[in-house]
C-alpha cells in the first residue's frame, strides 16, 4: 500500500477540477481552444521540406546504374 498515493483522493481532486472547469467557461475555452491554435498555427509555420542539401556520393563504380541513380539525384532538386 502506497501511502503517498491514494486513488479515492486522486479521483475526488480530478471530479472537483472538471467541476471548476465547468463553471468557467472562458479558462475551458483557453485549456481547449490554445493547443488547438498552436497545432494549427505550428504546423503550416514550421517547413520540414529540405530542398538543396549538400549530398557527397563517394563510388568506386561508373556503371549505367551508378550514374542513373546520380542523374535522379542531381534533377531531384533535393541534393
Amino acid at each position: 500500500m502506497n501511502r503517498f498515493f491514494s486513488l479515492s483522493r486522486f479521483g475526488a481532486v480530478l471530479l472537483k477540477e472538471f467541476i471548476q472547469m465547468r463553471r468557467d467557461r472562458v479558462t475551458f475555452a483557453m485549456m481547449i481552444g490554445l493547443p488547438i491554435i498552436q497545432l494549427l498555427l505550428f504546423g503550416f509555420a514550421i517547413n520540414a521540406d529540405l530542398r538543396h542539401l549538400p549530398t557527397l556520393v563517394e563510388v568506386n563504380d561508373d556503371g549505367p546504374i551508378v550514374r542513373a541513380v546520380l542523374a535522379g539525384m542531381q534533377t531531384s532538386g533535393y541534393f
